[in-house]
């Protein structure tokens, strides 16, 4: 029964083009009409269901655009109806007329396929002044077709911004088509706040009955403050690299090591210094207090014959024959 509506529908509704737009889960399309967008103030987009076709956008307005949440109808630079629909789901899919009054109207079957293969996660985090790649793997179906990448803002304009076919280099935007792996890949340099915004990668269609652009993913890039872990790639005469970096830090810290260390050996030395001096001071203090064995022969020979009182005359002598009682005396 569906099938027989979308039939008649594509019979009996005018001149009335009526083809498939493949779209992708979490993607974008943008529908081409050859319709003059200000022929009637009238415009709209329904959706049909069952032997009903049910409005999604039906206003009257002599604007150049008119929206409801994920769906925009708007007109281009050269007047034409032109259909929007963001953040595609499973349960977009379906058959859609759109168009002025009930007049001039466009009939397409919207498939919604799954992108998981794509790869690419919704939201991106970045830093100021990082390098950034963002690659995505497209269906083998559309290796011959242009690629883009396109911006868009709170308001759903769109800018185009590369492409593979005539512009593939965007100051610090570039763009690379490896059709051997159907891999799209988008570098961005020196990542600034103003690349805050959503992106969409995507296909040209011109060739079929419709034209539109399918977009496999949108990505949201979001930038953070500059990091001292993540470094920016983008070499040059006046940016410092990681590497540069730890070296000049091991030279500092081995500096520094090399400076406490002779600091300590210096102090050692002034202690050892002061020590020895006060050693000798000590020395002939008790040199010039002890009695000559002249004037007391009983005690100096008493002292030679007993050993235990042997222990003065070590404490006096000479440094440069026994050390060790200064060593043992310095706290370190």
């Amino acid at each position: 029964m569906k099938i027989l509506l979308i039939f008649t529908l594509c019979l009996v509704s005018g001149p009335v083009t009526c083809s498939d737009v493949i779209g992708y889960s979490g993607g974008s399309v943008i529908i081409f009409s050859n319709i003059n967008w200000y022929t009637h103030d009238s415009k709209y987009i329904c959706k049909v269901k069952e032997n009903d076709c049910s409005d999604i956008i039906r206003a009257d307005t002599k604007r150049s655009k008119v929206q409801d949440g994920r769906f925009k109808l708007y007109s281009n630079t050269n007047d034409l109806f032109l259909v929007l629909i963001r953040k595609l789901k499973p349960q977009d899919a379906g058959t859609y007329r759109f168009g002025l009054g009930n007049q001039n109207n466009s009939t397409v079957n919207l498939k919604v396929y799954n992108s998981a293969f794509c790869g690419v996660p919704k939201i991106l985090n970045a830093y100021l002044g990082q390098n950034i790649t963002i690659t995505c793997k497209y269906p083998g179906e559309y290796e011959s077709n242009n690629k883009y990448i396109d911006s868009v803002d709170d308001n759903n304009l769109i800018k185009n911004i590369l492409n593979t076919n005539t512009n593939s280099q965007n100051g610090r935007f570039s763009i690379t088509d490896d059709k051997s792996a159907k891999v799209l890949s988008v570098n961005i340099s020196n990542v600034t706040e103003t690349d805050e915004v959503f992106y969409l990668l995507g296909v040209w269609n011109g060739d079929g009955a419709v034209r539109y652009y399918t977009y496999f993913a949108e990505i949201q890039l979001h930038i953070k403050g500059s990091s001292t872990t993540i470094q920016p790639t983008t070499t040059g005469s006046n940016m410092m690299t990681s590497s540069s970096q730890t070296e000049i830090q091991s030279t500092m810290c081995f500096s520094s090591s090399a400076f406490i260390s002779v600091c300590v050996c210096m102090a050692l030395l002034l202690i050892g210094g002061f020590a020895l001096m006060i050693y000798k001071l000590r020395c002939q203090k008790t040199q010039g207090s002890r009695p000559s064995s002249r004037r007391h022969p009983e005690a100096f020979n008493k002292a030679h014959s007993d050993p235990g009182n042997n222990q003065a005359d070590y404490e006096c002598l000479d440094p440069e024959t026994q050390l060790t009682p200064v060593y043992d005396t310095i706290q370190v």
